[in-house]
C-alpha cells in the first residue's frame, strides 16, 4: 500500500474528532449540532477513509460504533442480544451495489435479484428493547451502545397499550421498536412552549429522547410518547420464519406496528417502494428520514450475518433532505402574553414538503445574531420534524451589497417600555404588564380552545374590545352587555347573545381550564390537569405550599416555584377575586390525590377483572406507586389469574401477595373509596 498524503491523514484525524463529537451530542446529550444529512456525509467520508487505510483505525472508531454510551443517571442493562445500527444508501445505484454485496454474502451471483424484502419506514425516534421472561415483561431499556442500554421501564410504560404480559410463551423474548413523538404533538408542544416562553424542541427525535430519559415517568407521560415495534431479538418459542410474520405476530400480541410496511420482490420493487414513501413523507404522522429494506427470510438473515456495526441483510435508504432557497423579506418582533419579544422571519413563499412556507420562527435575539440574518439575504429553509419551518443557514455569496445586521429592539415595539434580559436567559422581555400586546395575548389565551374555550371571541373581537376600552383583562369579559357587543363592528343581537351564552357556560368549566387560562409560566394543559387532579379546588391550590406543588407528578421544583410565585402575585389574586365575583366557579376534580397509600409500592400481574390502567389510576390517586417489576421495595403484588413469573419472584423475596379481594380489603382499611 502506498503512503497516503499527509493532508489526507490530517483530514482523517479531524473527521474522527468531529464524528465522535456529533455522536455524543446526538445519542448522549439529545442535542444534535448538525443536520442528519451533514452527519451522514461526515460519517461516510470517515468510513471510506478507513476502508482505504484500515491501519489508521486504531481503537474503537466513531464510524463503527452503535449509538452512544449509556447515561450514568440510569441503571445500566445488558441486552441479551446486541442491538445494531444500519448502514445507509442514498440512491438507486447505491441500493443495487448493496444488493450485490448481499448476494455475495449469501454465496450467490452478484446479479441475483430474486430476494423477498420487507419495506418499512425508518422512524426518527429512540430505539428501545423490551425484555420478557415466560411472557412477563421484566424491563425496558434504550439501545445505548448496542450492548448496554439504560433502564427506562417506568418511562416506556407511559406509552398507552403496551402489553406487559404475553400469554403462552416460555423462555426469553426481546421486542424491539422505536419510541417517537408524533408531528402533531411536537408542533403542539413547541406552540405552547413559545406561548409560555419555555425552551422549544429542536425536532421530534429530540423530544422523544429527552422525554424517555426523564427520571420522573410522570414527566414522560406529559409528552404523550408513542411507539412502533418492528423486530425480535432473542425469540424463544415464537413461531415465525419471515420478517413479515414477525410484524404480524407483534400486531397479534397488541404491539403497535407500522401500517406502511410491505413485502417486496426484488430490488426494483424495493426502489419503487422507497420512491412511493418519499412522495408520501409529508403525510406521515411521525418524522421519518428514510425507508428500511430487510431480507424477509429470517434464515437468510442469519446466513448473511453482520458487520461490526450493522446487519448485512438490511439497509436504510435515506430520504433526500428537502431544503429550499428563499429570500428573507423582513423580520418583525411580536410580544407574547408573558412579555417575550419573539422575532419572526417573513419569507418569499416557497413550497416545502407539500405546503407553502412564508414565515419562520427565529426564537430569540441570540438565534438571529448567530445566523447573522440580514434583510434581503438568501436563506436555506427546511421543515423541522416535517412541520415547523426553520432557517438553516444564510448563503453569503448571494448577500445583497450593503445589507446591515438586524438590530434587535432595545424597547418594546408595542408600548415602548425598555426591554430586559436576565443573565443566563436567552429571551428578551417587555416588563410592562399594562403593555397592550400582553393584554391582548393574555385575553386571547384565556378564551382559547385549550383554556376556557369561549367560542365566538376571536382575535379581531379581542382587539376591538381593547381598542375601545371595553375590557382590560379577562374578568371584564364577564361584565359585557348584549347591547355593547351588538353595537360593535360585525356585531348584531344574535351574535351578542351567543357570546354571552358561551361566557356563561365557561363559568362552570373544569378547574384545569381555568388554571391553564391564567397563563402561568411553564404550565400548559397537562400541567394544569395535574394540578387540578392533585388539589381538587381552586382554594386548595391557592393554599398549597411550594413543597406540596412540587410533589405533584410532573411538576418539579422549577414549575412549583413558578406556580407559587404566580398565584401569590397581588395582580393575579385580584384577577381571581374579580372572576369569582363575576360568577366564575370552576368544577373541581371528582377525584383528588390523597395520601392513604403513600409509601406503598404495588406491582400488578396476571388477568384482572378491571383494566390495569384503571386499578393503577386508583392506587396512584391515593398516593401509591405502581411499578412494573417485583423488587425488595415492592409492598404488594396484586395477582390475578395466570400470574406468571412475578408471583414466583414475589414469593422468593417475601413480598405480600394480594388477590383482588385482598386489594379491596386493603383499600377499605386505608379509607380509599372506589372511583
Amino acid at each position: 500500500m502506498t503512503d497516503a498524503p499527509q493532508g489526507l491523514r490530517a483530514r482523517y484525524e479531524q473527521l474522527r474528532e468531529e464524528v465522535a463529537a456529533h455522536n455524543r451530542a446526538y445519542y448522549e446529550l439529545d442535542a444534535p449540532t448538525v443536520p442528519d444529512d451533514e452527519y451522514d456525509r461526515l460519517a461516510r467520508e470517515l468510513r471510506d477513509l478507513e476502508t482505504a487505510h484500515p491501519e489508521w483505525a486504531e481503537g474503537e472508531s466513531p464510524a463503527q460504533t452503535v449509538g452512544g454510551a449509556p447515561s450514568p443517571a440510569f441503571v445500566p442493562v445488558t441486552h441479551p442480544t446486541r442491538m445494531t445500527s444500519l448502514d445507509n444508501v442514498f440512491s438507486d445505484h447505491e441500493l443495487r451495489e448493496w444488493g450485490e454485496k448481499l448476494a455475495r454474502a449469501l454465496g450467490l451471483p452478484a446479479e441475483h435479484d430474486d430476494f423477498a424484502f420487507t419495506g418499512e419506514l425508518k422512524i426518527d425516534g429512540l430505539s428501545v428493547n423490551l425484555y420478557y421472561v415466560d411472557g412477563e415483561l421484566q424491563w425496558a431499556a434504550t439501545r445505548g451502545n448496542g450492548a448496554v442500554g439504560e433502564l427506562v421501564t417506568a418511562q416506556v410504560l407511559t406509552i398507552a397499550g403496551l402489553p406487559q404480559t404475553l400469554g403462552g410463551l416460555t423462555g426469553e423474548l426481546e421486542v424491539r421498536g422505536e419510541v417517537y413523538l408524533s408531528r402533531a404533538d411536537f408542533a403542539a408542544f413547541n406552540a405552547q412552549a413559545e406561548e409560555l416562553g419555555t425552551p422549544t424542541l429542536k425536532n421530534p427525535r429530540n423530544g422523544a429522547a429527552g422525554a424517555l430519559r426523564q427520571k420522573d415517568p410522570e414527566v414522560t407521560r406529559t409528552r404523550n410518547l408513542r411507539a412502533i415495534f418492528y423486530a425480535l431479538g432473542k425469540r424463544d418459542g415464537v413461531p415465525v420464519q419471515t420478517q413479515g410474520e414477525v410484524l404480524a405476530w407483534l400486531a397479534a400480541q397488541g404491539f403497535p406496528v407500522s401500517r406502511y410496511s410491505e413485502t417486496l420482490r426484488g430490488l426494483g420493487a424495493a426502489a419503487d417502494y422507497h420512491a412511493r414513501m418519499t412522495a408520501q413523507r409529508a403525510d406521515f404522522e411521525f418524522d421519518a428520514d428514510g425507508t428500511v429494506l430487510k431480507l424477509d427470510s429470517l434464515r437468510a438473515q442469519e446466513e448473511a450475518g453482520f458487520t461490526s456495526r450493522a446487519p448485512r441483510w438490511a439497509i436504510a435508504y435515506k430520504f433526500p433532505v428537502e431544503e429550499v432557497e428563499t429570500t428573507l423579506e423582513s423580520i418583525t418582533v411580536n410580544v407574547g402574553r408573558t412579555g417575550k419579544l419573539a422575532p419572526l422571519a417573513h419569507l418569499s413563499p416557497r413550497l416545502i414538503e407539500g405546503s407553502t412556507v412564508s414565515k419562520a420562527t427565529l426564537h430569540n435575539e441570540d438565534f438571529v445574531r448567530d445566523l447573522d440574518l440580514r434583510i434581503g439575504d438568501t436563506v436555506v429553509v427546511r421543515k423541522s420534524g416535517g412541520v415547523i419551518p426553520q432557517i438553516m443557514r444564510v448563503i453569503l455569496d448571494k448577500r445583497p451589497e450593503g445589507a446591515e445586521p438586524f438590530a434587535f429592539p432595545t424597547h418594546c415595539p408595542v408600548c415602548g417600555h425598555e426591554a430586559t434580559r436576565a443573565e443566563g436567559d436567552a429571551n428578551t422581555y417587555c416588563p410592562n404588564p399594562a403593555c397592550p400586546a400582553q393584554r391582548f395575548e393574555r385575553i386571547r389565551y384565556f378564551v382559547s380552545r385549550g383554556a376556557m374555550d369561549v367560542r365566538g371571541i376571536g382575535e379581531k373581537l379581542v382587539a376591538q374590545l381593547l381598542d375601545q376600552g371595553l375590557v382590560k383583562d379577562a374578568a371584564d369579559l364577564y361584565l359585557l352587555q348584549a347591547e355593547t357587543l351588538a353595537g360593535l363592528e360585525r356585531g348584531g343581537e344574535k351574535k351578542a347573545q351567543n357570546i354571552l351564552a358561551q361566557l356563561e357556560a365557561s363559568k362552570s368549566k373544569p378547574l384545569w381550564r381555568l388554571i391553564n387560562a391564567l397563563g402561568i409560566s411553564h404550565v400548559g394543559e397537562r400541567g394544569a390537569q395535574a394540578l387540578a387532579r392533585a388539589f381538587g379546588t381552586l382554594d386548595d391550590l391557592l393554599a398549597a405550599t411550594p413543597e406540596e406543588i412540587e410533589a405533584v407528578p410532573g411538576m418539579g421544583g422549577v414549575i412549583a416555584a413558578s406556580v407559587t410565585a404566580a398565584l401569590a402575585d397581588p395582580a393575579m389574586r385580584e384577577l381571581l377575586r374579580r372572576l369569582q365575583e363575576a360568577g366564575v366557579s370552576p368544577q373541581g376534580e371528582a377525584v383528588r390525590r390523597t395520601e392513604q397509600l403513600a409509601g406503598l409500592n404495588f406491582v400488578l400481574t396476571g388477568t384482572l377483572s378491571r383494566p390495569r390502567e384503571e386499578i393503577k389510576a386508583q392506587l396512584e390517586a391515593a398516593g401509591g406507586r405502581v411499578t412494573g417489576s417485583v423488587t425488595k421495595k415492592t409492598s404488594y403484588l396484586i395477582a390475578g389469574e395466570e400470574a406468571g413469573s412475578k408471583l414466583g419472584r414475589a414469593q422468593e423475596l417475601g413480598v405480600a401477595v394480594l388477590d383482588e379481594a385482598g386489594l379491596a380489603a386493603l383499600l377499605a382499611e386505608r379509607g380509599v373509596t372506589a372511583e
